[in-house]
């Protein structure tokens, strides 16, 4: 803190004030007017008269600058100010939630005992910087797009699996696994880098659950809401009854076979006819009704991720929470289904 105090304290060097600089360009005028007057451009009585003037001018601006000196301000005191809070403060804090009788932890020493420590971050770590060293190990990039997964990394899964597939033989398996990474990582928009890879999964193996789902989900989003139905009551036929995707899928053909109702012509125009307070009760209301059908049957995606928006926009940041909470509770047989609520979560800061 004395270092960086230091520089602060010293009085820095003096810069010309604006009377010096107004004096000086009145010198000059000063000048240029007795040249003028010597060669006759100007009579005796005007230049006496501008000369009286100027000079005038010149001790004006030399009576002020002793004024503007004595009260330029000086920057010890906040320099000093700085050097003792600071250390008040933190000392404080580290003695409160540091721990100042553990010994240093260096990177390399965590990366050493990371398998010991079960430090999961130092594997990560470890891996990354072999594979840093060795990028066409494919056997590393295998290791570490699952764990990326788990972190909810999704973003440098996708990367890994795109380096597993330029490397090693392409599988449905892999390139449905790259696409799903893709999707998450745009907060569960199937955009057109994933479409890419779900066909190349489909041309490998038609029957790619994941690829199916993912294609079927495309085409909701695009609004093609048949070719979706139908793609995902065809997934459902050919599952068997213990697969893991089921309730994700039985989830989002509920969606479109029995939507959430929206408000009715009749509703809106009324609505616009209503005061702010008025309006406002009337939302809760239907939010309240929403929720209330999502809690006698809590299969429907769609109306979940809808209310916990819904609650975030009405300000009720705790009831959406709880919301996020009921709906991970009722989604625990579909594990697509919380990554989605995960990563809704993260995107409205309730993580």
């Amino acid at each position: 803190m004395a270092a960086l105090v230091w520089p602060l304290s010293r009085r820095a060097p003096e810069a010309a004030s604006r009377a010096q600089y107004d004096a000086a360009i009145y010198r000059d005028q000063l000048a240029e007017l007795e040249r003028d007057a010597a060669r006759g451009i100007i009579g005796p009585a005007e230049a006496e008269a501008a000369r009286n003037e100027v000079s005038r001018r010149i001790l004006g601006t030399l009576g002020g600058e002793a004024s503007a000196d004595a009260g330029a301000p000086r920057t010890v005191r906040p320099a000093l100010w700085a050097a003792l809070l600071v250390p008040f403060v933190a000392v404080p804090i580290y003695l409160w939630a540091g721990s100042p009788r553990l010994p240093d932890l260096p990177l390399q020493a965590r990366l050493d005992n990371a398998v010991e420590a079960n430090d999961l971050d130092a594997l990560v770590a470890r891996v990354e910087a072999h594979l840093a060293k060795n990028p066409g190990d494919v056997a590393g990039w295998q290791v570490l797009a699952p764990v990326y997964r788990r972190m909810e990394r999704f973003g440098d899964a996708a990367n890994a699996y795109a380096r597993i597939l330029s490397l090693g033989s392409p599988t449905a398996e892999l390139f449905a696994d790259f696409a799903e990474m893709r999707v998450y990582a745009n907060q569960g928009l199937v955009t057109a880098d994933a479409i890419i890879p779900l066909r190349e999964a489909l041309r490998l193996d038609s029957k790619n659950p994941k690829a199916r789902f993912f294609i079927a989900l495309a085409d909701k989003q695009e609004g093609k809401t048949a070719e979706a139905l139908a793609g995902w009551k065809a997934l459902l036929a050919d599952s068997p009854p213990d697969a893991s995707w089921r309730a994700l899928v039985e989830n989002e053909i509920a969606a479109i076979e029995k939507p959430t109702p929206g408000p009715t012509q009749e509703q809106v125009v009324a609505a616009e006819k209503m005061s702010a307070a008025d309006r406002d009760t009337m939302i809760r209301g239907m939010v309240d009704g929403l929720e209330a059908r999502l809690k006698a049957d809590g299969k429907d995606l769609d109306g979940w991720r809808r209310l916990i928006n819904a609650r975030i926009v009405l300000g009720e940041r705790d009831k959406a929470k709880a919301s996020l909470d009921e709906a991970r509770i009722a989604m625990k047989q579909a594990p697509d289904a919380l990554t989605q609520l995960d990563a809704l979560a993260r995107q409205l800061g309730m993580e």
